[in-house]
């Protein structure tokens, strides 16, 4: 067969091919909104994205295809863009660790903010009656929030994705919420709470996620909050790498360990027997007998004993008691016809943000990957069940956005939104410099051409050019510092944990109750452990750096 020669594109053909991209994106443009005008300058009075703000754009509605399950959110105008980038140039004005490192209810969630709870339904309803129905909800429940008086951060505009979480609620017989360590408060919206607690009456479980990124104080102090704020939640732990535990996690010597080494993705399920435990407690009565409780979390522990007494890291074992289903495909067309709880399963649904790790969750339950996973938020988009055992399976959740009145930047460090499409991580980068010591973190130098190098005062935009210099980043064309790219990057090392933001329970630093607290439990753990074991010297060396290091933490004053 003879080869065809490839066809020769000319220069002058690619600049037409252009030409007709970019006409196509202005007719597209005209049709989305037909006062727009490409020739107006962004800065001029009356050009459209200029003075408008971002709460009075509208949220376009879910298509058919690819983008159905695409989550939507408000855009920052050119003006507003402009006026950030030209804030972060400003000096940083560093917050104490009170004022900022620690994070309530109260500053996270409004009582006027909640979540779209789906319209009462039957089964001899229609599916044009019933979507019709939630459909004209939602679209009141939007302008209700765009009506409040509350300014109300980035939060799902989609209804596809918002029905992709009412399913998930609806089939399962207990939730899992799942929440980051480093701000649990922003990942437990109270209105998600009481929609499941109250209105559908089932029981829930809170994860604290990845916790080896932070100290066990910390881990400690979160628990004790939320059982103090919601008395009858059920929490448990869990984490996926198996990393040396923190010992104070405000410390910069500990963020510069950390940052020099990236980690590697792992399943590790040492702490799934807990997870399971945490489950077997709220488990309906009628439905106990269904899952070998005890057999599955024994099964999980011993497992984790034989790879320890080998220390072999083979990923490929299973660490599952029996062998898993794949992801079940018909999980939409269930659902789709109004699948209530069944009564042959015990279905353990994960609900949550984006990147809290919910897939992760899943993988490291079965010790193997069954559920793709990314740090691109948004990454799963459809619901799907993945069986542990014949009587007990997972359902994962698209993790969705819920309302809250957290600015912005904090939503990006906490990975809610996509940071390669951040229009203006500037903002982002200046709410962390104010909290954490970015430049002693990255060991970055002032400018060369700085007066006083010993006392320069740094910005978010000096940080992200150093940075840029430090790692070789510029541009193109004339070779300046990519200050955009080293923003972007900084965001990445947050979202990662190689730059931690940890936040604290309101009090932490200004008072010992929690530190108390800890001491006590440790104690207490160090005289069970020494009636049943030996004692060994090893123990008796590490009890005083963890005593010693829960109370440095109020003597960090540059951090």
């Amino acid at each position: 067969m003879p080869l065809h020669r490839k066809k020769p594109f000319s220069a002058k053909q690619k600049k037409m091919q252009l030409l007709a991209k970019r006409v196509s994106k202005r007719d597209q443009a005209a049709r989305e909104d037909p006062e727009w005008d490409f020739r107006q300058r962004p800065n001029e009075e009356g050009a459209p994205g200029g003075p408008q703000t971002a709460h009075a754009q509208t949220a376009k509605p879910a298509t058919d295809g690819r983008n159905k399950l695409t989550s939507q959110f408000d855009k920052l105008s050119r003006v507003e863009i402009e006026d950030n980038k030209k804030r972060s140039m400003q000096p940083l004005h560093r917050l104490s660790l009170e004022d900022g490192l620690t994070m309530s209810f109260d500053d996270a969630y409004s009582a006027d903010v909640d979540i779209p709870v789906r319209p009462e339904w039957t089964y001899g309803e229609s599916k044009s009656v019933v979507e019709g129905r939630e459909a004209a909800y939602f679209n009141s429940w939007l302008e209700r929030l765009r009506a409040s008086d509350e300014e109300v951060s980035l939060y799902e505009k989609n209804l596809e994705v918002w029905r992709q979480l009412w399913r998930v609620v609806e089939i399962s017989d207990i939730l899992l919420l799942i929440v980051d360590v480093r701000h649990p408060v922003l990942h437990f919206p109270p209105s998600l709470y009481r929609y499941i607690t109250e209105t559908t009456g089932k029981p829930l479980v809170v994860v604290l996620n990845k916790t080896d990124l932070v100290a066990e104080n910390t881990v400690q102090a979160w628990m004790h909050y939320f059982k103090q704020r919601f008395p009858a939640v059920v929490l448990t732990r869990f984490c996926c790498y198996r990393d040396e535990a923190l010992v104070d996690d405000t410390a910069v010597a500990s963020m510069k360990m950390r940052r020099q080494r990236p980690r590697r993705r792992t399943h590790d399920s040492r702490l799934v027997g807990d997870l399971f435990a945490a489950c077997r407690s709220v488990c309906e009565t009628d439905k106990l007998g269904l899952v070998g409780w005890e057999d599955l979390i024994a099964r999980y522990t011993d497992k984790v004993e034989e790879e320890e007494d080998s220390d072999s890291g083979d990923e490929s074992s299973d660490g599952e008691p029996d062998e898993p289903v794949a992801p079940n495909e018909d999980a939409d067309e269930e659902a789709h016809h109004g699948e209530r709880v069944s009564s042959k399963y015990v279905t353990l649904g994960l609900v949550g943000h984006p990147n809290v790790g919910k897939s992760t969750i899943i993988n490291s339950i079965v010790r193997r990957t069954v559920v793709s996973t990314s740090r691109t938020p948004g990454h799963t988009k459809h619901f799907q069940t993945i069986h542990v055992t014949p009587t007990l399976r997972l359902c994962d959740c698209p993790g969705l956005v819920f309302p809250c009145v957290v600015g912005r930047p904090m939503q990006v460090l906490a990975g809610l939104y996509n940071i390669a499409q951040v229009q203006e991580p500037y903002t982002s980068v200046q709410y962390l410099a104010e909290r954490v010591p970015v430049e002693r973190v990255l060991a970055l130098h002032p400018p060369a051409d700085a007066r006083d190098p010993e006392n320069f005062v740094w910005s978010a935009w000096a940080i992200c050019e150093a940075f840029a210099i430090d790692r070789g980043f510029y541009t193109s064309r004339g070779a300046r510092p990519d200050v955009y790219r080293a923003s972007l990057h900084i965001l990445r090392w947050v979202l990662d944990g190689r730059i931690l933001l940890s936040f604290k329970p309101p009090g932490f630093f200004r008072d010992f109750a929690y530190l108390k607290e800890l001491a006590n439990e440790e104690t207490q753990a160090s005289v069970r452990s020494s009636d049943s074991a030996s004692e060994s010297s090893d123990t008796e060396s590490i009890q005083p750096i963890a005593q010693k290091s829960m109370f440095a933490l109020l003597d960090e004053e540059n951090c």
